[in-house]
């Protein structure tokens, strides 16, 4: 399974203004993750998948060195595989960084769900022949998700275990 990282796993809208633009500033972004929160469930959902040895990767136009793997250790997060913005050189919606989780994870892409909250997460799933997941939780934009046709619809991260069950 595949997650995008922000508004998928995190909320981190309040960090918005500091890793957008001209302004980013991924130094004081780092020394603000305790600040953000983990959806209700996700932590334990991505433990669990793990646990029962299922393999769990997160795709994420943000960097990795100097973001992702930040917010992961700050809420405990082991996941099987990162992939962020510097880690290919073409971004979602292409559908080049899922692939390049899939490989690493080793796992066939059509044996995938990938799971995001924006559309570019959905095309770029699609692209990469995935199962798309459009986590509504963390939209900014439902209307939108909803209309780039994701597979699957989650309101949240009970429906998922629902899904997987």
């Amino acid at each position: 399974m595949i997650f995008d990282l922000d508004q998928t796993v995190v909320d981190s809208r309040l960090l918005a203004p500091l890793r957008m633009g001209k302004n980013r500033n991924w130094n004081i972004v780092q020394k603000r993750i305790p600040e953000i929160q983990c959806y209700d469930g996700i932590i334990e959902l991505i433990t669990s998948l793990r646990q029962k040895g299922r393999k769990v990767a997160i795709v994420t136009s943000s960097p990795r060195k100097s973001y992702a793997e930040h917010v992961l250790v700050n809420f405990g997060i082991n996941v099987d595989a990162i992939i962020g913005y510097h880690d290919s050189s073409k971004h979602k919606p292409h559908p080049d960084p899922l692939l390049k989780a899939a490989k690493l994870l080793n796992v066939n892409p059509v044996d995938i769900l990938a799971i995001g909250d924006d559309p570019k997460d959905v095309i770029a799933a699609k692209a990469a022949e995935m199962y798309s997941g459009a986590a509504l939780w963390g939209a900014l934009n439902k209307r939108e998700l909803l209309s780039s046709s994701p597979d699957f619809t989650f309101y949240n991260v009970e429906d998922i275990y629902r899904y997987i069950s």
